[in-house]
């Protein structure tokens, strides 16, 4: 009996002994397909950290290492890289979990794009890299996909994963180091500076890189490396020059269409036909490849609004050949300048296409008003008195439309004593026509307040609109909003700047990540 007690103590104990093991190793993060996003901790939020290692499986030391480095980067200004390494995603793919995670970690600098996520997830063997723009020239796909064959695939093949993730950081940081600044010889002879530079530009490289650039593994195949398995070279991808082209090109469409049919009837008819021009081209060009970016640019960017702008004043050069009768010069001078209202821009834009229309233009509106007629009456040859000597052939009202700017007229005069006045309206200003005396003298409308608006209650009053001539008042009736209270905007005020300090104290980090993106660019492999 007293043996059967020993052994079951001692068995007891065994278990414990056992548990407590158990219980020092890492417990697992919980991370699936579905939480990736949000049990994966930020490294900015985890301090002066670049390693997110939420399932532990780096050395202490290791990470220790990896931040002291990855710092030193990010300050430097050349890159910055932050590092996750997870057992298990679930169903989660590495490479959308890479993208997403990078895009909303925003990795890198807003303003130079350098951010890069190195991703390692055990139970898919896969290793990803997530580039930010700014470094896919420096690491692009192919650049990204050797680093992870030649020095991450084979470590990590053997469960050394320390060795691994080091092996691929030290390869990404040799190839972002900046350019080397090589001391400045002490000259003697033009065989012996040559000697010295050469021998100089070897040694630094040597010194900082190891190795020359062409004998850079990294830009070769290797006789045993297989593209096929796990990286497909990009092909031409998405022509980013030209579709910024195509939206220019569209906004400025748009523009013109907007500016060229004011007060036409049916006028969203006429931007069906173009529109399906420019799509068309712009499917064309898209097929074409980058390879014609050159011309496709020409042809969205300039040639579309071209043609429209060479037909749209072509039309209205021909228009100008025919005769215009006196008494219809102030609407045909108003139709002119209400058709190239806003579109002087075009001279700048389209310089030697418009150098001679513009100036033609503005000669024909002069000799619109300036070319002397015959007098209707008795058929002399009238002209244009000056701007004292007409103020006595108006009426009072046309004096106000003249005086307020609503209206210019010019009244011409002819040997007999025979006056006309020609009305030319002024398209910039805001007066309308009184409905009491009929002259364009009805000012913009003022608001007069009845009831003054509280924090508590709408305020009333009217607009008033009142003739600078007559004196006529046109009124319309106007609710005050309330006024805002001052304790809610206070309020509000100190909410989110308490917000906004709560939430910078959250994270001690120096980190310069601070809003990067990426586009899709680098590579994965498989171990």
């Amino acid at each position: 009996m007293l043996l059967f007690r020993s052994c079951l103590a001692c068995w007891v104990l065994l278990l414990m002994l056992l548990s407590g093991c158990q219980s020092d190793g890492p417990t697992p993060a919980g991370i699936t397909a579905d939480n990736y996003l949000s049990a994966i901790p930020d490294p900015k939020t985890l301090g002066e950290s670049y390693v997110s290692d939420p399932d532990q499986i780096l050395q202490p030391g290791t990470t220790a290492a990896l931040n002291a480095r990855l710092d030193s980067l990010d300050h430097s200004g050349r890159a910055h890289i932050d590092v996750v390494l997870v057992r298990s995603l679930g169903e989660a793919v590495p490479k959308t979990a890479a993208y997403e995670l990078f895009n909303k970690w925003k990795v890198g600098s807003k303003s130079t794009n350098n951010g890069l996520l190195m991703l390692v997830v055990l139970d898919q063997r896969r290793v990803e890299f997530e580039t930010g723009y700014g470094l896919e020239a420096d690491l692009p796909d192919i650049i990204c996909y050797r680093i992870q064959q030649r020095y991450m695939v084979e470590p990590a093949r053997a469960g050394n994963y320390d060795l691994a993730v080091q092996q691929g950081v030290a390869a990404l940081i040799r190839r972002l180091r900046p350019t080397l600044a090589l001391p400045k010889p002490a000259l003697r002879t033009a065989e012996d500076s040559s000697r010295y530079y050469v021998d100089s530009l070897q040694h630094a490289l040597k010194a900082q890189y190891g190795l020359l650039p062409a004998e850079d593994p990294l830009v070769t195949v290797l006789p045993s490396e297989s593209l096929a398995d796990n990286y497909s070279p990009p092909g031409p991808g998405a022509p980013v020059g030209i579709l910024v082209a195509a939206f220019l090109a569209l906004v400025l469409y748009l523009v013109l269409w907007y500016r060229t049919t004011q007060g036409m009837q049916g006028r969203g008819w006429l931007i069906i036909v173009p529109i399906c021009l420019f799509v068309s081209l712009l499917i064309a060009s898209l097929s074409c490849g980058a390879a014609n970016t050159t011309g496709t640019f020409v042809a969205l960017a300039y040639g579309l609004p071209w043609l429209y702008l060479h037909g749209y004043f072509g039309w209205y050069y021909r228009r100008a050949q025919r005769a215009v009768l006196p008494s219809e010069r102030p609407a045909t001078y108003e139709q002119w300048q209400r058709a190239h209202r806003g579109l002087a821009f075009t001279a700048y834009l389209f310089p030697v296409a418009l150098a001679l229309y513009w100036p033609w233009y503005r000669r024909y509106l002069a000799a619109l008003r300036d070319t002397p007629f015959a007098c209707p009456e008795c058929s002399q040859l009238m002209h244009r008195l000056d701007s004292t000597a007409e103020k006595q052939h108006l009426g009072p009202g046309q004096q106000v439309e003249e005086t307020s700017r609503a209206i210019d007229y010019d009244v011409w005069a002819c040997p007999t004593g025979h006056y006309v006045p020609l009305a030319y309206l002024n398209l910039d200003s805001d007066a309308k026509v009184c409905p009491a005396c009929h002259h364009r003298t009805l000012s913009p409308g003022r608001l007069r307040v009845e009831k003054v608006a509280t924090r508590h209650t709408e305020g009333r009053g009217w607009r008033v609109e009142k003739c600078r001539f007559c004196q006529h008042e046109e009124k319309t009736k106007e609710t005050i909003p309330r006024l805002p209270d001052p304790t809610q905007r206070a309020a509000a005020s100190s909410s989110s700047s308490s917000w906004g300090s709560s939430s910078s104290s959250s994270s001690g980090s120096r980190s310069t990540s601070s809003g990067g993106s990426s586009g899709g660019g680098g590579a994965g492999s498989s171990w």
